[in-house]
């Protein structure tokens, strides 16, 4: 089968940086107008926006420069490329995915499951407990604002995790 490239949305996150840089750029029209008054809410602004808005538009625009995308589904796996680190999930450690609002479920095979929590840290424990209690999996991935619907990716996802079975 053939590998399937999944990039971020240009237009969805277009627009999600455009307003990250527009509550920055207040923060910092704050901060020349009014320094004495909104110093701390116009620094957290600038960073938090700012910075996350900078991130989006580097992520976006390494993938498309790069030709690198954010998920490369193969026969075998999916590999998430996440900007700053990448990971891949194994088709054969899952034993299906779902949908969970607008991230991807993974519901892992019993064996791989607890090895995944043998493996986390005290904290990496309590945070897999937490997501399985909100989420109904350990972990899940991000399937919105994608080229690709998150019901599409998800049933392809399935359909190649039923195919290596076979």
């Amino acid at each position: 089968m053939e590998e399937i490239r999944v990039y971020h949305s240009l237009w969805k996150n277009g627009l999600l940086i455009v307003v990250c840089l527009a509550f920055a750029a207040l923060g910092i029209y704050g901060l020349v107008v009014h320094p004495e008054k909104s110093w701390l809410w116009a620094g957290v602004g600038i960073l938090f926006f700012g910075l996350g808005g900078l991130f989006m538009l580097w992520l976006m625009l390494r993938e498309r420069i790069t030709d690198k995308p954010y998920y490369l589904v193969t026969d075998e796996s999916i590999i998430m490329n996440s900007g700053l680190k990448s990971w891949e999930i194994r088709f054969a450690d899952v034993e299906r995915f779902f949908l969970t609002g607008k991230m991807i479920g993974i519901r892992y095979k019993k064996d791989r499951e607890i090895q995944k929590y043998e493996d986390a840290s005290k904290l990496g424990c309590i945070v897999r407990r937490f997501n399985v209690r909100i989420t109904g999996s350990q972990e899940a991935l991000p399937a919105d604002d994608m080229t690709i619907k998150p019901k599409v990716l998800c049933d392809l996802l399935n359909e190649r995790v039923k195919r290596l079975r076979k």
